[in-house]
């Protein structure tokens, strides 16, 4: 089995993660954060006391909800779970929803202005914000609140407001709607400005407060027990388990019913027989790790978990398959497990002859076998309930199993077969049961009446990787339920087995190394790398940056939401490395940039200026400079950057999506857009649109500004895509209809997904060495940093794919050159799809390029009738002169609503003639049957392939997007 997606005991560690994940407290001087809270966008959230916290609308100016319980620290940056977000805990002392809070009374004539919020400051331990007012007249004020946490005479809490307004006309005046509930008593508010009241109650009022021109305004209250409660869910309590999945982080790959990144619960549990034995082996497995029957994926053991937790996850993932099911799974059935290379003697069985597949197959139809099986032999029948059964070889081959089946009795019979991957069951000249494809050992059935009589029956298999499995079963009348097909009814004709050869098989990973067929391990040889941060520091890398002074500027991505100056990085020693913080409580912070001294930061919905006033190097004025883009409380809407050029800042906003990976419907017009900010009007234009989540943009050759985008739904693989003004890139899950007659902008370069990309980050120029205005890009889930050679056909860019570096400390989120001509790295990592299994969470590293040699190639260029492919190294004599040192096949991906989406029509292109020059460090490559908008991949013969210096190549393999053919 050989699917992208994830296996299915890894979805069940991403479920129980939440027993040992960690939670996230605020510390304790830490006072103000934005955040979604209570699911709305743009919130500013204030500690103003362990007895008071307050929040502030950045979309109103104006203040949300006080409260007393604190706040509930719930997503992927607090806890790891994907999905929720902060909610304020408890009742409130007063929640206030006036959509229009502002009013300019000029005249006797009073009118809603237009609110700008302008950010918020910290200043010798007092919080304010400052929301700008322009009124219908263009006249132009600011306000600023300071609130502060009070009490009475008799210890009762209560909340001072203090407000200035600066430059408003003589002629106006400033008003703010006002709710108080929890009131001691009517008469616990005072206020210096004026107040109308619009209603009240008992404990509860609403009104109009005047501002004072030219002073201060104050407002305090004085509350009693917290009175506002929301509404309670209607409804039964959610099972146990179905709590623990959602405290989990599991909704990064799983939907409920739609299958995304990972399989759906539902289809989870249509697998498994809902029972006991089945709940203990699922739960057991878990605990223990190792391999499942969805992926390659290895799930990691987790000893500490309790077996119980575990249980009740698998007892509730199986419940969504409907009736209790005692019959056991599709290969628990009755009868002995037979190898596929077992031979007995006498005529009962079937004939069974083993194929070598020579290419990569995603169905029986795409398959290319050697001329003659490596093994012909008897299976008494045919059950073989994984690898182990299939004799050494187990992946890349193909079965055809021969033979009759005698049927005693006319009758109804229900045929099953199960295959891991894609298998057939024909029955006479009848194909009863199709179950190509690459999948895990999933049951197909099909039920016909059948004459007593002996029928010709066939099963052709082949495995492709992942587990494997293929059984052949029956059920008739009377029978509680399938069991293997036995031998006594199963014949063979000798004239079915063939003449075995031997043949190089593929065994497993046997044949594989780094750089061939799997990830690279090493760092590239011609660069060295350095971990540039003391032990204590462990950064989740959102934003990066390198001031002109050498220090590093970092933002990370949990729930500190902090901004760090690292200097002293060239220190032989790691802890006289210095790490200060200079600012704190942003939001999902994906981007950082400097200009001209002055730090930008990208949060989740607002780029800020971090304004440092006393020269300390710490922020005590976080200014908004642009929010101007739509917004929902949906976790998934993350705003990457972060690219300054021409005195506009670049950044890619990220779509909403559900549980799994699906997108939601409706979404924010906004959303999957390229926006560009005016660094001094914060004026707002969206350039490009058909992004899903752009991780990722930064400037490549020519310096033209580049975005990597992930897989999903109309996005079948990763792509690097170049961003044009006006442009559509493919997602149409924002506006389905009013994209329906746009043409797409072809990528630079796919990157087929866990071959070479899973979940793609920034990309950057290459200019060191030989790599002379090349991209790379960094990758998060699949590790490492690629590489793209570019080159423009008929004004289209496309261009090549190779496999670059590994062994750094964690997935790569960042990348920057610094004023050094060094490579920066930022590192990041979360559950969920979200990390490169076996490293860290967080890293800070940089790379130097040290000239030393490698042999790889360095460029493929498209040619009319083929490809000339350059090498960094002369070839040594003979070398790459043969058809056999290549492997070029062809496969093109088609856009759908479904997540992701197969190679299609991926077949070999035959070698009409090969041609090296005199130099030997090129190699024309004439190909037949080349087509545009296809992928060619290119698998060069490692065991052949050396330089004329003796070396053998850093990696054999590349990916070439084909857009148009000169």
């Amino acid at each position: 089995m050989k699917p992208a997606n994830l296996n299915w005991f890894f979805v069940l560690l991403l479920l129980v993660f939440s027993a040992c994940r960690p939670s996230y407290e605020p510390d304790e001087s830490a006072t103000v954060f934005r955040s979604v809270l209570d699911e709305r966008p743009r919130m500013i959230t204030m500690k103003l006391d362990d007895a008071l916290w307050t929040a502030y609308s950045a979309e109103t100016g104006a203040l949300y909800r006080v409260w007393r319980d604190g706040v509930d620290f719930s997503g992927a940056v607090y806890t790891t779970a994907h999905g929720p977000q902060p909610t304020s805990e408890g009742p409130a002392y007063l929640v206030t929803n006036t959509p229009s809070p502002w009013m300019i009374r000029q005249a006797g004539v009073s009118a809603a202005p237009q609110v700008r919020y302008k950010g918020h400051a910290e200043r010798d331990g007092q919080q304010s914000i400052q929301v700008e007012l322009r009124a219908t007249d263009g006249a132009t004020m600011l306000v600023t609140e300071a609130p502060s946490f009070v009490t009475d005479n008799d210890g009762n809490p209560g909340m001072e407001r203090v407000f200035t307004v600066e430059n408003a006309p003589a002629n106006a005046e400033v008003m703010l709607a006002v709710t108080l509930n929890s009131l001691l008593n009517d008469r616990s508010f005072s206020t210096n400005g004026g107040f109308e009241v619009s209603e009240q109650e008992d404990g509860s009022l609403s009104g109009w407060l005047t501002l004072r021109n030219g002073e201060s305004t104050t407002f305090t209250s004085y509350f009693g027990e917290p009175a506002v409660v929301r509404p309670q869910e209607e409804g039964p309590a959610k099972p146990y388990g179905l709590q623990l999945i959602e405290g989990s982080d599991c909704a990064a790959c799983h939907n409920a019913e739609v299958q995304t990144v990972g399989p759906s619960y539902v289809a989870i549990a249509e697998r498994y027989p809902k029972d006991d034995l089945t709940v203990v082996r699922l739960a057991g497995k878990i605990i223990s790790g190792g391999s499942g029957v969805w992926g390659e994926v290895l799930m990691t053991p987790h000893p500490t978990l309790e077996q119980e937790d575990a249980k009740r996850m698998v007892e509730y993932i199986l419940s969504l398959g409907g009736a209790e099911n005692t019959s056991g799974g599709p290969l628990d059935v009755p009868g002995d497990i037979y190898p596929l290379t077992e031979q007995r003697d006498g005529s009962n069985g079937l004939a069974v002859n083993m194929y070598a597949i020579t290419n990569s197959p995603n169905s029986l139809e795409t398959l290319e076998l050697s001329d003659a099986p490596y093994y012909s032999g008897i299976v008494p029948a045919l059950h073989a309930p994984n690898e182990g059964y299939m004799g050494d070889v187990r992946i890349n081959f193909f079965v055809s199993v021969t033979g009759f089946i005698t049927i005693e009795e006319s009758d109804n019979y229900v045929f099953r077969l199960v295959a891991d991957d894609g298998a057939r069951f024909y029955l006479g000249d009848r194909m009863l049961i199709d179950h190509d494809g690459l999948h895990g050992p999933e049951p197909r059935d099909s039920e016909l009446l059948l004459d007593a009589g002996t029928y010709p029956i066939r099963v052709d298999f082949f495995q492709a990787g992942g587990g494997a499995a293929l059984s052949l079963q029956w059920a008739k009348r009377g029978d509680d339920g399938f069991s293997v097909i036995p031998n006594e009814v199963l014949t063979y004709s000798q004239d079915d087995l063939k003449e075995a050869v031997e043949y190089a098989v593929l065994t497993g990973n046997d044949d594989k190394r780094p750089g061939d067929q799997m990830a690279l391990k090493d760092v590239h040889p011609s660069f060295a790398v350095e971990t540039i941060r003391p032990d204590s520091f462990e950064p989740m890398v959102g934003g990066l940056d390198v001031m002109d002074d050498g220090r590093v500027v970092v933002s990370t991505w949990d729930g500190e939401g902090g901004v760090y100056l690292v200097s002293n990085i060239n220190q032989p020693n790691r802890d006289q490395i210095e790490v200060k913080q200079i600012a704190r409580g942003l939001a999902e912070p994906l981007g950082v940039k400097v200009v001209d001294g002055e730090v930008y930061v990208l949060q989740k919905q607002e780029l800020t200026r971090l304004v440092d006033e006393d020269g300390d190097d710490v922020a005590d004025v976080y200014a908004t400079v642009a929010n101007d883009w739509g917004a929902t409380g949906n976790f998934h809407e993350f705003a990457f950057g972060l690219v300054y050029k021409d005195n506009h800042f670049y950044a890619t906003l990220a779509t909403a999506i559900l549980p799994g990976g699906a997108s939601a419907d409706p979404q924010d017009p906004d959303r999957g857009t390229v926006v560009k900010i005016n660094k001094d009007t914060g004026d707002v234009e969206f350039i490009a649109k058909g992004l899903r989540t752009p991780n990722g943009i930064g400037l490549g050759i020519n310096d033209e500004i580049f975005v990597a985008d992930n897989q999903g739904d109309w996005l079948p693989a990763s792509k690097v895509v170049h961003i044009v003004e006006g442009e559509f890139y493919g997602s149409r899950s924002v506006d389905f209809e009013g994209t329906a007659g746009l043409t797409e902008k072809k990528p630079v370069s796919w990157l087929p997904q866990d071959e070479i990309g899973n979940s793609p980050s920034q990309p950057a120029i290459l200019n060191v060495g030989p790599y002379q205005n090349q991209m790379i890009h960094g990758e998060v889930t699949h590790g490492g940093i690629k590489r793209v050679f570019v080159e423009e056909i008929d004004g289209q860019l496309q261009g090549a794919l190779f496999r670059f570096t590994q062994g750094l400390e964690a997935g790569v989120n960042r990348l920057v050159w610094g004023p050094d001509e060094k490579l920066y790295i930022g590192g990041i990592g979360n559950p969920g799809n979200w990390g490169h299994v076996g490293k860290t969470w967080f890293g800070l590293q940089r790379m130097t390029y040290t000239g030393n040699p490698v042999f790889e190639m360095l460029a493929i260029r498209a040619a009319s009738d083929g490809f000339e492919i350059e090498f960094t190294e002369p070839l040594a004599d003979g070398v790459g002169e043969q058809a056999a040192d290549y492997n070029i096949t062809q496969f093109y991906y088609l856009p759908t609503a479904e997540y992701g989406g197969p190679k299609r029509s991926e077949r070999s292109l035959p070698m009409e003639k090969i041609e090296v020059s005199d130099d030997r460090k090129r190699v024309k490559l004439t190909l037949g049957g080349l087509q545009p908008d296809h992928m060619v991949y290119f698998r060069l013969n490692d065991e052949t392939f050396s330089s004329e210096a003796g070396r053998s190549l850093w990696t054999t393999e590349a990916w070439y997007t084909l857009n148009r053919i000169p």
